[in-house]
């Protein structure tokens, strides 16, 4: 006897995310995702708007009514409203369009796209400035130098420069005082430093016969040519005084340095040099040298009348600061004191 009943088979296709969309029977709805009555449009997934049953909310496959797990031990909904599927029997879960990972493996983003590399980066620690100490006062005491409330420096007298010492980046209070007896306050001054410079602080003296703080930057020739230094000098002298410093071919290295003024930086073949001082109203003058060139093997002779002569020995990618100090009226007679940087 034949059977009434009609076997329908249904197909499937594939979407972005390897799930099959059932298609309906003959005469039939779709199961699942499909159109909703009003032919919903498929979103950004492939997928379409799936069609809730009378009085109820959609439901996906895995899951319960009110959208949460279906209790069958999978975990809770993903970002479409899909349950972590189900291992097949001992294996492990694998999402469609993955290879046997629960989640896609994302790339990986540098920490910071784009940063160029500095020095610093990770760390709060910068470059300390360095400072030193000369005392160029003629009032012929010994001092002692505190910064903030360090001690830097201890018992310098006349003429007499410190090493350099690390200070840290910022503003500090330079104190100086009188070494023996009640340390008298000398002078005391809030000066700034910057990271990765070098300063030499001369004490010097005033007109009106005080004392008075003069900062000096020694970082001021950084780029040198091959077998070549760097030359200046700075009058710490007395109030007042201008200075000309000549070679001893009667070339003019440096003129009209007035006091507390300091030269910039010439720069000098490596050699040993013979200079003299002379007193700028008392010598007239041709021309400066850009650059010295004239070494130890000078035939000529100096002014008829020099303050001072003496020599310096100049190597290559060094830098060198002559400072003038003294007067010949006093106990301490006018000199040159000559000190790398």
């Amino acid at each position: 006897m034949a059977s009434n009943t009609t076997t329908t088979t249904t197909t499937t296709t594939g979407n972005d995310y390897g799930l099959t969309t059932p298609v309906a029977p003959e005469g039939g709805l779709p199961v699942f995702p499909g159109p909703s009555t009003g032919g919903g449009t498929d979103d950004s997934h492939g997928l379409t708007t799936p069609v809730a049953p009378p009085n109820s909310s959609p439901v996906y496959p895995g899951t319960n009514s009110s959208g949460g797990s279906s209790g069958n031990g999978n975990s809770s909904d993903n970002d479409y409203g899909l349950t972590h599927p189900i291992a097949p029997e001992g294996g492990s879960p694998v999402y469609p369009g993955t290879s046997g990972s629960y989640w896609p493996v994302w790339p990986s983003f540098p920490s910071c796209p784009g940063c160029s590399t500095c020095s610093y980066c990770g760390t709060t620690t910068q470059p300390n400035a360095q400072v030193r100490f000369l005392n160029a006062s003629t009032a012929n005491t010994n001092i002692s130098v505190t910064v903030d409330n360090t001690t830097y420096a201890s018992s310098i007298s006349f003429g007499t420069i410190s090493n350099y010492r690390q200070i840290s980046d910022g503003f500090h209070t330079i104190s100086i005082r009188k070494t023996t007896g009640l340390r008298t306050l000398i002078v005391q001054q809030n000066l700034p430093f910057s990271s990765g410079q070098k300063y030499t602080l001369v004490l010097t003296d005033t007109a009106a016969g005080g004392v008075d703080l003069v900062q000096v930057a020694d970082t001021g020739c950084n780029t040198l040519n091959t077998n070549t230094g760097c030359y200046r000098v700075a009058n710490m002298a007395y109030s007042g005084s201008s200075f000309n410093v000549m070679l001893y071919s009667h070339d003019t290295v440096f003129q009209n340095v007035g006091f507390q003024d300091v030269t910039a930086y010439k720069q000098a073949m490596a050699a040993t040099y013979q200079f003299y001082i002379t007193n700028s109203a008392n010598y007239s003058l041709i021309r400066e040298l850009p650059i010295l060139i004239i070494g130890a093997a000078v035939n000529g002779n100096s002014y008829s009348d020099p303050l001072v002569s003496y020599s310096v020995d100049i190597a290559a990618g060094k830098n060198y600061t002559s400072y003038l100090i003294g007067s010949s009226w006093s106990d301490l007679n006018f000199r040159v004191l000559t000190v790398q940087d």
